[in-house]
């Protein structure tokens, strides 16, 4: 069974909704902010991060796409990614990746940057440099949704899209402000929000309704 490392509202929510999805067994452990910091959970996760998913060897995957992209490879019969070695899967793996590679890093700037520069005003700057990098890259995404979507897959919905719901609650000025510039982020959020299998999970972390 797997072993998903959870804090609510954190980056272990999208494995989590996939996980929900999915249908799949799987146990969850809470975390708190103090415990993820603690040096034992660098044992599960290097950088000491959630989300980490416990396999049933006893070892872990970490980084939230990775993870993504291993329960959907794993569970190809649940439908949230395309047949791993498709021209398909191809393109999946490419969103998720140019995800996770830059709209995720410019958002965390803003809450992991201040070893990265000498002073907190550099860090208040180098927060608001990444959050406007982010909301740049959320308007390439909006157009390819608009130009082949609805869903990042075109007419499939997939586990892209949950990643890109969950990158998109952490917009800055917010999530609300992003949902009304980027309609087509919108639709793919409120299809989220839809999923009767994701309700009590979306509730659970706080993120049932759009986030001002």
């Amino acid at each position: 069974m797997y072993k998903l490392y959870n804090v609510k509202g954190w980056g272990s929510m999208a494995p989590h909704f996939v996980l929900e999805e999915m249908d799949l067994a799987y146990e969850n452990v809470w975390m708190t902010p103090e415990q993820v910091r603690q040096p034992a959970f660098r044992e599960i996760s290097p950088l000491g991060l959630i989300p980490a998913l416990g396999l049933d060897d006893g070892r872990a995957i970490f980084e939230s796409a990775a993870i993504i992209g291993f329960l959907t490879a794993a569970h190809p019969d649940k439908g949230l990614a395309p047949e791993p070695g498709s021209n398909d899967h191809g393109i999946f793996l490419a969103w998720l990746t140019f995800m996770s590679s830059n709209i995720y890093p410019a958002i965390n700037l803003a809450f992991l940057g201040r070893p990265l520069v000498e002073s907190d005003e550099a860090f208040a700057m180098l927060g608001r440099g990444g959050d406007a990098h982010a909301n740049r890259l959320f308007d390439i995404v909006d157009e390819r949704l608009g130009r082949e979507g609805p869903y990042i897959l075109g007419e499939s919905f997939s586990a892209a899209d949950i990643y890109l719901f969950m990158l998109g609650l952490w917009a800055k000025p917010s999530e609300r402000a992003l949902l009304e510039r980027c309609r087509n982020i919108a639709r793919v959020s409120e299809e989220v929000r839809r999923r009767p299998k994701l309700r009590a999970t979306l509730e659970v972390h706080g993120v049932a309704e759009p986030r001002e």
